[in-house]
């Protein structure tokens, strides 16, 4: 009951509340965020510059809080922010992807806007505030990229592997969300969820068959 009255004042613009119902998964979205970062960087489609975990998650809580009415319903909020995740780094990726094609066009190519996850100043102050536990609270280890573990996350996942296949299966067989809830939390139909999740299972394993050959 406190949940759905924290949600409910959320809603009706009470941040504090907001923070009340995320507080409890910011560690998991920081290890999600990290993990996300290390798959990007190992294909390829973002440097080990670009983003800092704390800044990704910063910027799914930045969009947890514009989008709040448009979580689906029957969604819990492990899972709605587990999917604004993937929805938050696909942007970014779409963006740096439009700049460095701009960049090879031509040399006088317009300066990129401010970043994504620098958006909503205001927030990102309010979201850590002096009473509030920090990151440097919950998180252990914030040490850089090695190469290991970037390879690591590219044996993991090929880039042959389809986008939301990949997304339903880190949902429901990574992070144990139910497949009808991460279904929904990321937009799919019951059928469709499983059938793709169905083609990422069997990519991994053709993927696994190939590398003991």
């Amino acid at each position: 009951m406190a949940a759905k009255a924290d949600w409910e004042a959320a809603l009706r613009g009470d941040r504090a509340a907001f923070q009340a119902i995320v507080t409890p998964h910011l560690k998991e979205l920081f290890e999600a965020a990290r993990r996300e970062l290390q798959y990007r960087v190992a294909i390829g489609d973002l440097g080990p510059d670009d983003l800092t975990p704390e800044e990704l998650a910063g910027e799914v809580l930045i969009r947890g809080w514009q989008d709040r009415h448009r979580r689906p319903p029957g969604v819990g909020t492990r899972a709605w922010l587990l999917a604004l995740l993937f929805r938050v780094v696909d942007d970014i990726v779409r963006r740096e992807a439009r700049f460095r094609n701009l960049a090879r066009v031509s040399l006088e190519a317009p300066v990129p806007a401010e970043p994504v996850y620098d958006d909503d100043e205001s927030f990102w102050e309010w979201y850590q505030p002096d009473e509030m536990t920090r990151w440097e609270d919950v998180v252990q280890d914030r040490s850089s990229l090695t190469p290991e573990q970037a390879a690591a996350a590219a044996e993991a996942f090929t880039r042959s592997l389809d986008p939301r296949a990949r997304h339903v299966f880190l949902l429901a067989e990574v992070y144990r969300v139910p497949l009808p809830e991460a279904a929904r939390a990321l937009g799919l139909s019951p059928p469709e969820a499983a059938r793709r999740l169905a083609d990422a299972d069997r990519e991994i394993k053709l993927d696994g068959e190939g590398q003991t050959e």
